[in-house]
């Protein structure tokens, strides 16, 4: 009777410990992403590589270290550029932290959006940025962004062909 009184014991310690944790998690708020632009980068074999610029906002009371990010970006309503990277700085707490991450696009994706972009200069173009970013210990935040961009902001890729 003892052995079985101690045992439960441990599991009701064990299932408070882990309440506790899912607690943590989910006192957490979801970051914020905001698009700052695109970029030309280095340029290997045939596809045009590009930088994502993105400006994450953490607006928890702890510093988040972050293990991986991965985006897809449409723009009117065309895929256009992916990216992922294991090198992101730590999100500290309250504060917006400026990231900037390696893009790729194929040449085909290049060939169909850049005719659009080119029929419809001077105008907005509807955007819709879906990103993953995966922080160490806790559940990875998926954020979708959507909103339209203008001529200027989209110079980059523009400019890179």
């Amino acid at each position: 009777m003892a052995i079985k009184l101690q045992a439960w014991k441990i599991y009701l310690l064990l299932c408070t410990v882990w309440l506790a944790g899912c607690t943590n998690i989910q006192s957490l708020q979801d970051l914020e992403v905001k698009f700052i632009g695109i970029e030309p980068a280095s340029t290997q074999g045939l596809n045009p590589n590009f930088k994502l610029n993105l400006l994450i906002t953490n607006p928890n009371e702890q510093d988040l270290q972050i293990q991986g990010i991965a985006f897809n970006l449409a723009l009117a309503d065309q895929k256009v550029l992916s990216g992922v990277s294991n090198q992101i700085p730590t999100l500290k707490a309250y504060t917006e932290t400026p990231v900037s991450i390696n893009a790729s696009i194929s040449i085909i994706e290049l060939f169909k959006i850049i005719p659009h972009l080119s029929q419809n200069a001077g105008e907005e173009i509807s955007y819709r940025l879906n990103t993953k970013i995966d922080p160490k210990g806790f559940i990875a935040f998926n954020i979708k962004n959507e909103g339209v961009l203008d001529e200027k902001f989209l110079q980059g890729l523009i400019n890179s062909n």
